[in-house]
């Protein structure tokens, strides 16, 4: 039983592989900037206003993390009124 891999067979692993690796790093690096956008906002209020609170935190939070918006404190989705 012989296995033998062609370099086209090869070629097609490692764009594979490759494709997979940008794909993870975008999404690492998407998180990063969410969390810069965050911590920029806070920045901006607490600079502005000289005073910084938790409802401005959470202001900050749900203006970056917009999945955020209609949830709890505590992640679980708000029942809306029907």
């Amino acid at each position: 039983m012989s296995f033998k891999i062609s370099s086209k067979g090869i070629l097609k692993i490692s764009c594979i592989v490759f494709s997979l690796v940008i794909i993870s790093q975008i999404t690492v690096i998407d998180v990063a900037n969410a969390l810069t956008r965050y911590f920029n906002c806070t920045t901006r209020v607490a600079n502005s206003e000289s005073t910084f609170s938790l409802d401005d935190a959470e202001t900050c939070y749900d203006k970056v993390f917009k999945g955020a918006m209609d949830n709890d404190r505590y992640g679980n989705p708000l029942n809306k009124p029907q």
